[in-house]
């Protein structure tokens, strides 16, 4: 068979970049007659088949190459199925969800990643090969909501959570670089401080507010709808099937089968990219919106403000003569005070959006009748073509002299004027600013809904011991208190009010720390701050001292300057896709790849990916655990009769010890349970 036939079966285009490659050469059929075999274990799955296979494509290549057509909107998307028949772009999805402890959460099948492995790829990529994988019913969950109503949360199956992930990255490199500039929702270096930063710099002046809410937006999105959307750029029907499927595949909840006729299910690997997707068409027509509905380059001076600046001018050049400034600065400080242009200019008109997930604000600088339109608009919009609701309770028009709540800030125009002194070529130069600025301010209420678990905030925001931590060390506690207090400041570094309102939440955590350790210590609390002050507002526990010296020291957040605020940056508009984004394989990667156990070092045999949710649950009490920790790993790879060993407490060091005596040089033969596979762990397999 020739190269290009073989590449024809494959149904690989030349333009895809995509070749068969061994080694660096070129190769027919990789699993033809001839090629070595582990034993009749791996009959089914062979190691030395699969690392020719994976190298078919690799995901760089593929994923930059649809990034660059998605550019072209010309471009309709065919054959991606058998994208998913890539081995190395199903290890860079495994490498991506990996790392997240949800992946311990067993679905409704009760399996978990832990155990998976490159026979668990090879299988899903057969079933999909014979059009038989079928994603099974998601485990729902309810998890509290900040105002108390409880939210449904889908927990799916770990293969079908691979392949989301895997199906989440060819979405993305088709649909990101098309995306919206206004979208800041669960896409690559956005998030909820990129909004309101842009809310901050792009809408001064706004008189008007829109707020929207879709109503229960991920479980009312629309199946027919969303693979219409799909189809508008990708032709493949397998590919859209597949996705229909997991669509429709359902839930489980208390152990009873619910079929799903529409949404989204919240904590899938695939919901975000669907729902950006979905609601880029809203995206897309606000984009025609905004160009219809802006009028004029600048808002019409007023008289009095154009007269006034000929009556300076007039009294600037008699001053220059005489010497004589006075009515000169008297008119200049009036003209400071006067609003220069007609904010209810008709001729000039301009609407803002931006959007995160499915809450959107829209700025308008115009009339309130401009706002009720609007508002009619999106309504008919969603309902008519996306079959989308609005929240009732939560899309409102607001002026912008009052607050308005987005993403957990409150928004608000300035009240009042700043004047700057500017040097400039032509002199220095006295300029207003402030006028209709935008304040991003911390919320009362969460203020204070933060500080109930450090005390009552009604009685002098005087903190409280708290019971639960007492079983710590002074070391935990402190940390427990940082992070808690880190976590909450950190979100709001951008709010303008920070120093004041996190004034009384930091006084109140602060005394709650000292009065938790003078109760674990069963002293008093001046003893306790007597003993950690080494300054100023400075309270620092050392974690052990050596011949008198403190090794590390750890000082507790009492000032909002402890927190780091890192400016948020605005970057080009992205017209090159960002390809460093597709990154090549990790250490895990290789790891898996390497066929070789860490625990007995056979190599050749099948391997699986041991995990744990963190290091933290591991006691040391067994010699796994202690590896684990000394390497600071939450994942080892072991062979199966390892890792079976591993599971029911039987893992023996002796086979460790027998690892250096292999390295040494030793010939040594490992029998897998009853299979009878026998490798050369010294002889390479390529």
């Amino acid at each position: 068979m020739d190269e290009s036939l073989w590449q024809k079966c494959l149904k690989i285009r030349p333009d895809d970049g995509a070749s068969v490659v061994v080694g660096r050469k070129a190769t027919a059929c990789p699993w033809s007659a001839g090629k070595p075999h582990a034993g009749p274990r791996d009959a089914e799955f062979s190691v030395v088949r699969m690392k020719e296979e994976h190298t078919v494509q690799e995901p760089n290549a593929l994923l930059t190459t649809l990034s660059n057509m998605a550019l072209k909107p010309e471009v309709r998307f065919d054959k991606l199925y058998q994208k998913l028949y890539n081995y190395e772009l199903w290890l860079l999805a495994y490498q991506r969800i990996a790392p997240n402890p949800g992946n311990m959460t067993p679905g409704v099948d009760g399996k978990t990643i832990d155990g998976a492995g490159l026979k668990l790829i090879h299988e899903a990529i057969t079933e999909l090969k014979a059009s038989r994988y079928k994603p099974i019913p998601v485990r729902r969950v309810h998890i509290p909501k900040p105002n108390g109503k409880q939210r449904p949360l889908g927990i799916p199956s770990f293969r079908d959570k691979l392949l989301g992930t895997v199906l989440k990255l060819i979405l993305e490199a088709i649909y990101e670089p098309t995306f919206s500039t206004n979208s800041h929702g669960f896409r690559p270096e956005r998030s909820c401080h990129t909004a309101l930063e842009a809310v901050k710099r792009d809408m001064v002046g706004v008189r008007w507010w829109v707020e929207g809410d879709i109503k229960g937006y991920f479980d009312n999105v629309d199946h027919d709808t969303l693979l219409r959307i799909l189809s508008k750029r990708i032709t493949d029907n397998r590919f859209l099937h597949l996705i229909g499927q997991f669509l429709k595949a359902g839930y489980m909840e208390e152990w009873r089968y619910h079929q799903t006729y529409s949404g989204v299910p919240q904590g899938g690997t695939l919901s975000p990219i669907l729902s950006n997707i979905y609601l880029n068409e809203l995206d897309q027509m606000m984009a025609k919106k905004i160009a219809e509905f802006n009028q004029g380059k600048k808002r019409k001076e007023k008289r009095d403000y154009h007269y006034l600046k000929k009556v300076i001018y007039r009294a600037k050049q008699k001053a220059r003569k005489t010497g004589n400034w006075s009515t000169y600065k008297a008119l200049k400080r009036k003209q400071l005070n006067m609003e220069a242009t007609d904010p209810q200019d008709p001729d000039y008109k301009r609407l803002h959006y931006l959007r995160y997930a499915d809450d959107f604000l829209v700025g308008i600088h115009g009339s309130k009748a401009d706002a009720e339109e609007t508002k009619s608009w999106l309504e008919a919009y969603l309902r008519d073509e996306l079959h989308l609701e609005l929240s009732v309770e939560k899309t409102l028009i607001t002026n912008a002299k009052e607050r308005v709540r987005f993403l957990g800030y409150d928004i608000k125009r300035w009240s009042g004027n700043r004047v700057v002194r500017l040097h400039t070529k032509q002199g220095v130069k006295t300029k207003r600013t402030g006028t209709y600025q935008i304040s991003l301010l911390l919320p009362v209420d969460k203020t204070i809904k933060f500080a109930k678990e450090y005390g009552d905030s009604s009685k002098n925001w005087q903190g409280k011991h708290r019971t639960k931590l007492l079983n710590l060390s002074e070391l935990e506690i402190l940390m427990t208190y940082n992070a808690e207090v880190r976590g909450f400041l950190g979100y709001y570094t951008l709010a303008d009010n920070l120093a004041d309102a996190a004034g009384g939440v930091l006084w109140m955590t602060m005394t709650s720390f000292f009065c938790t350790l003078a109760d674990k210590r069963k002293c008093s609390i001046k003893k306790v701050v007597t003993d950690l002050k080494k300054g100023p507002n400075r309270y620092i526990i050392s974690l052990e001292k050596k011949r008198g010296k403190a090794v590390k020291e750890y000082e507790l957040i009492t000032s909002t300057k402890q927190i780091t605020r890192e400016k948020v940056k605005f970057g080009p508009i992205d017209q090159r896709p960002r390809t460093w984004i597709y990154q090549s394989r990790n250490e895990l990667g290789k790891r898996l790849l390497a066929h070789e156990c860490e625990w007995c070092g056979i190599r050749g045999s099948q391997v699986e990916v041991h995990h744990i949710r963190k290091l933290g649950n591991l006691a040391g009490k067994t010699p796994w655990e202690r590896q684990m920790i000394e390497r600071r790993r939450k994942t080892m790879v072991l062979c199966v009769e390892c890792h079976d060993e591993l599971h029911a407490g039987k893992l023996s060091e002796k086979k460790k010890m027998l690892r250096k005596i292999r390295r040494a040089g030793y010939v040594e033969t490992h029998t897998s349970g009853s299979e009878g596979v026998s490798v050369k762990p010294d002889v390479a397999i390529c």
